[in-house]
């Protein structure tokens, strides 16, 4: 017969190893119990930075009309809103001083 060479290369070694490993986790990786974790008050670290600048605060816009058959669903009602009132303004970006700079709509 054929000599056989027992060796065999390291990268076919490699691909081996890593063909016999498990494809997928076991189950307990992606149940952690960390509930008594939550429940404690973790006290924030003395040596992290404070926040600096201004407080930044939401904006509200002009009420909703009423309107009798609401959409099941917020992507429902995004898409709706978004075909019939494609020029309509859906997010105003603002510079420093509060001055609007780029406005998004719904039609593009």
């Amino acid at each position: 017969g054929v000599p056989v060479n027992s060796r065999v290369s390291s990268k076919i070694q490699q691909l081996l190893n890593t063909l016999k490993r498990p494809k997928r986790p076991p189950l307990k990786e992606f149940f952690v119990d960390d509930f008594e974790e939550l429940l404690e008050v973790q006290q924030p670290d003395p040596n992290q930075p404070k926040p600096e600048g201004n407080q930044i605060n939401v904006l509200k816009g002009e009420p909703l009309g009423v309107v009798t058959n609401w959409p099941p669903s917020l992507l429902a009602a995004l898409q709706r809103w978004g075909t019939t009132q494609s020029k309509a303004p859906c997010l105003t970006a603002l510079d420093t001083t509060g001055k609007a700079i780029y406005t998004l709509t719904y039609g593009r």
